[in-house]
């Protein structure tokens, strides 16, 4: 599915009949540009034949709309409508054509520049460096975080597996976000809510870090707001700054497009996870990296303690009698022999 902006022509009361259409798109964040009719420009506001004042009707509804008043406008117009449409959170534009501009002939000037110099700098800009560091920070400290994610990480799905990839968070999904992390997946705990998994709304009651990334906290995900999330710090990414604390207040908050976000998140944990191994390999990579070397087939041999449960944890046995390891009596020294004896079986 491309993300091109819908397009829908109509006219007169037929107009009306878009209200619904507009409204779930502002909504659900689809870009749309809707073209209608109108009756000539000396009869609007006498309340002629057909006459409905659409731009009126859908102002609170779209991003942005264009009643044309003089015929060489048009393809700035429609220009500017569909760049709106698709720029930040993608949204319905709304564009009105009265009938006698739509009878003028003209030559188009298919090269007029846009004229939206106060939307383009509300625009939002690449995310802070110092939000970013403090946010990995958050994330280092917890020991229960969770990410839900919504519609806003549907163009950012390559970005959050390599972020879930990186970190191990456990990720559950709002309705419009359904797709954008494989819900097949071990980490994937499905769609939240009132309509979600019981697994999913636990682990977010139980969470001490919630990642809320492209979501705008819907009372369908939250039901009681001052319930939600309660033991959780909040970190909310959305490229929409109206989102930001209009439902709940988040500790650290960050006005950006989730996808350069999510690059920078991962930027720094990469960094971050090269300083720290510096010259000495964390036995729990080690054993994840015999495993991916040997595609879970060796034999593996334990002592007792530590080790032996990260053996259990980070190595992923696909066979019986793969794994020998003292259970019962937990004798130490098990380790050395069974490897012999299982070298020369």
């Amino acid at each position: 599915m491309t993300f091109n902006p819908n397009l829908k022509t109509l006219a007169g009361p037929g107009a009306t009949n878009l209200v619904s259409g507009l409204a779930d798109a502002l909504l659900d964040s689809v870009p749309m540009v809707a073209i209608t009719g109108q009756v000539p420009r000396s009869m609007i506001g006498t309340d002629a034949f057909q006459e409905t004042p659409i731009v009126e009707v859908t102002r609170s509804i779209t991003k942005h709309n264009y009643l044309v008043l003089e015929v060489e406008d048009i393809p700035r117009i429609v220009k500017e409508a569909f760049f709106l449409a698709r720029s930040g959170r993608p949204g319905p534009v709304l564009i009105d054509i009265p009938k006698d501009i739509q009878h003028q002939l003209v030559v188009p000037d298919w090269d007029k520049p846009i004229r939206l110099t106060g939307c383009l700098t509300m625009l939002p800009r690449l995310p802070n460096q110092g939000l970013l560091e403090q946010i990995v920070r958050l994330i280092s400290e917890s020991k229960k975080p969770v990410l839900y994610v919504g519609g806003g990480c549907l163009n950012s799905s390559e970005e959050l597996r390599k972020f879930v990839d990186l970190t191990g968070i456990p990720v559950a999904s709002t309705l419009m976000g359904l797709g954008s992390y494989p819900c097949s997946d071990y980490l994937s705990l499905h769609m939240l809510g009132m309509h979600g998994t019981v697994y999913a709304n636990y682990a977010v009651d139980k969470a001490d870090l919630l990642l809320a990334f492209g979501v705008r906290f819907d009372d369908r995900v939250t039901g009681k707001l001052e319930a939600f999330a309660s033991r959780a710090k909040i970190v909310h990414i959305d490229i929409d700054s109206a989102e930001i604390g209009k439902n709940k207040q988040p500790h650290v908050s960050v006005c950006a497009d989730i996808k350069p976000a999510l690059s920078g998140l991962n930027r720094i944990l990469e960094n971050k996870m090269e300083r720290t191994f510096g010259d000495a390999i964390p036995p729990q990579y080690a054993i994840q990296v015999l495993d991916e070397l040997t595609n879970g087939k060796a034999i593996i041999s334990t002592g007792v303690g530590q080790h032996q449960m990260w053996a259990a944890q980070f190595y992923k046995y696909n066979s019986p009698r793969n794994w020998l390891t003292s259970g019962g009596l937990g004798a130490m020294g098990f380790g050395l022999p069974a490897a012999v004896g299982a070298a020369v079986s």
